[in-house]
């Protein structure tokens, strides 16, 4: 997951931002819109990926999806005119989500049950050690080299990582380990859903509305949030300072949740996930005062986001569509990562401040919430052991 699109491309892009605009001649809204252009392509491209990994096993998809999206990637140093990045940008992305959460995802669910949260939550984790490595490797390469060799660069290191990985670590589970009974109403599936039977429920939907309006709430502000902070006065530093406190309370809410879900029903840790990023918007109201814990709070949901997702997909529609189902979850949910900052950038510049998205944006954790509530409770598995046991 340290390979994964996100943590080699999305996430690192604005590093190159005044390196290539500087070249080109680009204006940042331009630089920009590839970024959105790239993140459309990544909601497109989870399903795809979904389907090879069910179809050809996530070992195999792995292998190729590193290939081809470390090679693309490389290649974005050809780049000589707006158009021929952007077109580039496009085949990256959609290459390198073969090496992306469906497979790893689906790995991790595929090896472990009991203890399933955790394991989603340590295979998680791997992006934001990536997001880190990479930014650090990208830096240092632009300053001593430039953009140019920094592409490069970090495509051969992410290409014999990745295929290492493959070679020595990943490997296809043929189990097919689902779980059976179910106790206080709660949903345990008899067998594993179909695609088709998944998108005719409604808890399908209500999974994915939900999580579309938590990544639309913490992508649109943590977008914006350098802008914030400099509007309130804080220094570099301290913007610098902010940001960082975000990415380690994503690390913690990736690890700590997939503990609490071993534990605690999806419900009971949603809710204090949820409910926090919605405090974490109103602290940012009075600027940097607050700012440190309000990046960390709306950093933990971002990072526990993808551990719900991940979990309740498998428990509540089983494992042999997995793949298909989590990535045509993901690639809806990623629609409100492409319009949360536009929204928040419509607002500004209506009314000259931030505060009015600020007062909005925690309504939306609260309607997530709410949704999630109304699908069907899933069952934890030390219950489902227990009904096992009692009907034995």
């Amino acid at each position: 997951m340290s390979l994964a699109t996100p943590a080699i491309l999305m996430q690192p892009m604005g590093l190159f931002l005044k390196s290539m605009t500087g070249e080109f001649g680009w204006t940042r809204t331009e630089f920009s819109s590839v970024i959105s252009i790239a993140a459309l392509c990544n909601a497109l491209g989870m399903p795809i990926a979904g389907y090879l990994v069910d179809r050809f096993g996530s070992r195999r998809i792995i292998a190729i999806g590193t290939v081809l999206g470390c090679a693309s990637y490389a290649s974005q140093s050809l780049a000589r005119s707006y158009s021929e990045f952007v077109a580039i940008m496009v085949v990256t992305v959609f290459t390198s989500n073969l090496a992306s959460y469906p497979a790893f995802m689906s790995l991790a669910q595929r090896w472990f049950d009991e203890r399933l949260g955790l394991a989603l939550a340590i295979t998680s984790t791997g992006l934001a050690v990536g997001v880190a490595g990479f930014s650090w490797l990208i830096t240092q390469t632009i300053a001593a080299e430039g953009w140019r060799n920094a592409f490069v660069t970090a495509g051969a290191v992410a290409l014999v990582i990745g295929l290492a990985n493959v070679a020595l670590l990943v490997r296809n589970d043929g189990r097919r380990l689902e779980p059976a009974g179910a106790k206080g109403g709660a949903f345990v599936p008899d067998a594993s859903s179909t695609v088709g039977e998944a998108l005719r429920t409604s808890d399908f939907w209500l999974y994915s509305a939900s999580f579309a309006l938590i990544i639309f709430a913490v992508v649109g502000c943590n977008f914006h949030l350098p802008a914030l902070l400099s509007d309130n006065g804080a220094s570099p530093g301290q913007i610098a300072s902010v940001v960082g406190i975000g990415a380690a309370g994503s690390l913690f809410g990736r690890l700590f949740t997939g503990v609490m879900l071993d534990r605690f029903s999806v419900r009971g840790v949603s809710s204090v996930f949820f409910l926090g990023q919605a405090v974490g918007f109103l602290m940012l109201l009075d600027g940097m005062r607050w700012a440190l814990p309000a990046s960390f709070l709306l950093g933990a949901v971002q990072g526990a986001e993808i551990d719900v997702m991940g979990y309740v997909m498998a428990r509540r529609f089983g494992r042999t569509a997995y793949a298909r189902i989590f990535g045509i979850c993901f690639g809806i949910t990623l629609i409100g990562a492409i319009f949360g900052p536009l929204a928040m950038a419509t607002l500004f510049d209506r009314t000259g401040s931030y505060d009015q998205g600020l007062w909005l944006l925690p309504l939306l954790p609260i309607a997530a919430l709410v949704l999630l509530w109304l699908a069907k409770p899933i069952a934890r598995p030390s219950a489902i052991v227990a009904d096992v046991r009692a009907l034995a």
